[in-house]
Order: C-alpha cells, then sequence, then structure tokens
C-alpha cells in the first residue's frame, strides 16, 4: 500500500497590522523626572522588581515562596490583596491577553488610547510571558520595562505614576511591538513590596498563606 504523502503545515501568516509598532526611542521616554523620585524606595523598586524579581527571568530572585509565603497566588485573599492596592478589575483595567498576537485586541478595547498621554490612572494591559500566572506576568513586564529603561513618570496630586511600556520582536518581522502598557502609583509598588516582605497590615490580613517554615 502505497504511503500518503505527509501534508506540509502551513506556518501561521505574520502580518505587522496584528501588532502596535513603536520606536526605540520616543519622546516620552524623555520626560523629566523631579529629583524626589529618586529617594531610597525607589532603589527597593529597583533591587527588587529588577535585579532581584521573582520571575524566571532573575539569575538570584526574591522569590514569594523564598520571603515566606506558601503558594501565595493560588489564594484568593492573596490575589484580592494584590490587585485591591491598584484598584485592578479584571477585563477592565487589568486584562491580559494569551498571546503575542492578542495586545492589539485588548488595548484597542481598553479605551486608554495613547497611554503615555493618559491622566494617571493605573492600569494593566499586558501578553502571557511564561510565568504561570497572570499577576507574575505582569511582574515580569514590569522587570522588563525597568530594565530596558522604557518608562517614564508624571507627578499628579502628590503621586509618581509610572508609565511602563515592555517590547518584543516577531519573528519574520522587523522591528519592536508592545507586549504591555502599565501605568502604576510608585506607592503601589511599595505597597505590594511592603506586602511580600510582611511588612504592613495587608500581610497581616494573610497569615493563612505564610509558610509554616518561616513562621
Amino acid at each position: 500500500m502505497a504511503k500518503k504523502k505527509q501534508e506540509k503545515k502551513s506556518l501561521p501568516k505574520i502580518d505587522r497590522q496584528d501588532y502596535i509598532e513603536v520606536n526605540p526611542d520616543e519622546e516620552w521616554l524623555h520626560m523629566p523626572v523631579e529629583d524626589a523620585f529618586y529617594d531610597k524606595n525607589y532603589y527597593r523598586i529597583i533591587d527588587f522588581y529588577v535585579l532581584h524579581t521573582p520571575c524566571k527571568s532573575s539569575y538570584t530572585p526574591r522569590t514569594l515562596e523564598k520571603l515566606g509565603w506558601k503558594n501565595p497566588w493560588y489564594s484568593p485573599k492573596f490575589r484580592d490583596a494584590f490587585d485591591n492596592v491598584p484598584g485592578f478589575v479584571e477585563n477592565q483595567n487589568f486584562r491580559m491577553a494569551d498571546s503575542k498576537k492578542g495586545f492589539l485586541t485588548i488595548w484597542n478595547s481598553s479605551s486608554l488610547d495613547d497611554f503615555s498621554t493618559k491622566m494617571p490612572m493605573e492600569f494593566a494591559v499586558f501578553t502571557e510571558a511564561g510565568e504561570g500566572n497572570p499577576r507574575m506576568n505582569l511582574l515580569h513586564h514590569i522587570r522588563n520595562a525597568f530594565a530596558h529603561g522604557r518608562f517614564s513618570v508624571k507627578k499628579y496630586k502628590k503621586e509618581f505614576y509610572i508609565y511602563l511600556e515592555d517590547v518584543i520582536g516577531i519573528k519574520g518581522l522587523e522591528g519592536i511591538f508592545v507586549s504591555a502598557r502599565i501605568c502604576l502609583k510608585k506607592s503601589t509598588l511599595i505597597t505590594w513590596l511592603d506586602t511580600f516582605e510582611k511588612k504592613n497590615d495587608i500581610s497581616r490580613t494573610l497569615s493563612s498563606v505564610f509558610s509554616e517554615t518561616q513562621n
């Protein structure tokens, strides 16, 4: 019996119009920042979210388990405590696309327009980044945006708002394309960190998620 010829699998079509292309260097990345932004909390942010991020991209991660948490992201209480700091509501100001190609759709449906000129408000629109859950994927994008210098800062009503953009390359296309756009208060990043490090009242309400070996 003659063997059937194997059908060649056609590769998915890559269309530049399915992505948001940006320039490596843009004007919004050079907005002046008040010196007061660069205080000890700024260095805490860089140390944790960039140098020792709990994400897979760090060689020396400070994972939440190392900080004494037991499977925290499985806990609805822990996830809610995380979301409540910036007021995240899923599918509103907290949106994740399951693929790189999906970013354009969720961004266009977010009504955020040109995020670098948007009136300061907290939001996170991003793609899956291989970290296992949406909030760790968000931390992954935050790390990349800081590490690659793709962020700017605005002060509004005594709060510093940090605009972060993560970008990626797409195989078969020249240029760089957006995989995340995020705006967070500096105080949000510090409150999250204080919670992770068990230094605030929020963490004390989550004692059921503490690791027994770390108590």
